[in-house]
């Protein structure tokens, strides 16, 4: 009963203090706009932010002395309120505490009352955390995206930006909803920097880690299929480390730059599509860097994703001299992202013919690599290794190389000789398949 009654007066204070950090919040925000003016709040520097915390705990300070002179209730935690009222003057406010956690790795809000994270995996409600109303929420997505160029209204009410560090924002309000401001930020989390260090993570083998460090280095065009938040990009990332001779010259092409490949490579140049900005002009199209891309004397290209017409430069890529390019593709298996490619690349405006390009993408594409997010254990896995064979009719053939051996619930070698071993023994990279005994069975 102790507890219950300490639980209950805890939460009344935190009322209280809610209710002291509003007015807090309205002294402070306009004695910061009379400070700084709005322009430098979008954009503070590191001078500018000190000068708002001292600001802030003037005003902190000063509320707490009034409190004591008139016997009103002192604020519960004053620290607390300092850090909200910055985190909501340049942060991204009650969200920050959930944007600081590792271990969370997306943010939805459903309106201001709706909050929740997604940590290892699990989605979980945000226990007493909300905003005051919808306007706020609106309020918080509107000052994020204001300094990257966007807006967020009525004849705009569907926003994509990427965040100072990487994380993507998403927001849409009424009409484009039905009654609340909506928000999904998913963290830019980068957990492996090399294929090692996702054999540590159990993500996969360390023979199918030896497998495809050579495939990489022998020029093998590789697809990573999986569906979202599975690990492509990270797996992605990690092939990419493979690439460390000074002979290459590397581009990669991203809508969101997630990739680390220009820190870990010799010779690697990274390249950013840009939305419109609020005149609906500076838009930089994939196609576009993709196409630029090729001018740029690559020996490689690496497309972060391939969501439209820009499926068929990459094939064309790999077709014109970039052997050993790279990309992922949003698939549920092997042949279903096969099967995308193909469509994708059918959105292009030069409007091929289906055939022609089921055709390509089976001269093409050698090796799929099929990743999957496992909500009981919270890991990702790579559970296929594909080799693309050829065409039977208009259907492109394969085999599975390495598969996931239910029975000792691992990534296995199966059997099969992979066809690319030769073009990985004309390139001098050495190598030799797993034992039989390590084959599944």
């Amino acid at each position: 009963m102790t507890t219950t009654l300490a639980t209950q007066h805890e939460r009344l204070a935190a009322g209280l203090d809610r209710t002291a950090e509003r007015a807090l919040r309205d002294d402070v925000q306009a004695a910061v706009s009379r400070l700084l003016g709005e322009q430098q709040l979008l954009v503070p520097s590191s001078s500018d932010e000190e000068r708002i915390r001292a600001l802030i705990r003037e005003r902190v300070a000063a509320y707490q002395r009034r409190a004591a002179m008139t016997n009103a209730p002192l604020l519960l935690d004053p620290e607390g309120v300092e850090r909200r009222l910055f985190d909501g003057l340049l942060r991204l406010g009650i969200l920050q505490p959930l944007m600081d956690d590792a271990t969370v790795e997306e943010i939805i809000c459903n309106g201001p009352n709706r909050i929740f994270a997604i940590a290892r995996g699990q989605k979980q409600l945000a226990q007493d955390l909300f905003f005051d109303d919808d306007e706020e929420l609106r309020g918080l997505v509107k000052r994020l995206v204001g300094p990257l160029g966007r807006r967020l209204d009525e004849s705009s009410p569907m926003v994509d930006a990427r965040l100072p560090d990487g994380s993507r924002l998403n927001a849409a309000i009424p009409p484009a909803t039905t009654r609340w401001c909506s928000l999904t930020i998913r963290k830019f989390l980068l957990r492996a920097q090399s294929l090692d260090q996702l054999v540590a993570l159990s993500t996969l083998t360390e023979s199918a880690a030896l497998f495809l460090d050579a495939a990489v280095q022998g020029g093998v065009n590789i697809l990573v299929s999986g569906p979202t938040g599975s690990g492509k990009t990270t797996l992605l990332n990690a092939l990419g480390s493979s690439i460390a001779s000074l002979e290459e010259r590397v581009v990669t092409v991203e809508e969101v730059a997630e990739l680390q490949l220009e820190r870990q490579l010799p010779d690697c140049v990274a390249l950013q599509a840009r939305a419109s900005n609020v005149e609906g002009l500076g838009e930089i199209r994939i196609r576009d860097l993709v196409r630029n891309a090729l001018r740029m004397r690559p020996t490689r290209i690496v497309v972060g994703e391939v969501r439209g017409g820009e499926a068929l430069d990459m094939l064309l890529a790999m077709n014109t001299g970039h052997e050993g390019s790279l990309t992922t593709i949003h698939g549920s298996s092997p042949r279903d992202a096969l099967d995308r490619l193909t469509t994708l690349a059918m959105m292009a405006e030069e409007r091929l013919a289906s055939d022609a390009l089921t055709k390509m993408v089976a001269r093409t594409i050698e090796l799929v690599l099929q990743v999957r997010f496992e909500p009981r254990t919270g890991r990702r896995r790579l559970v296929s290794i594909f080799e693309v064979t050829g065409l039977e009719g208009d259907v492109v053939t394969g085999n599975e190389i390495w598969g996931l051996d239910p029975v000792r619930d691992r990534l296995s070698w199966t059997g099969i000789r992979p066809r690319c071993l030769d073009k990985i023994a004309a390139r001098g990279v050495a190598y030799a398949p797993p034992p039989v005994v390590e084959a599944a069975p």
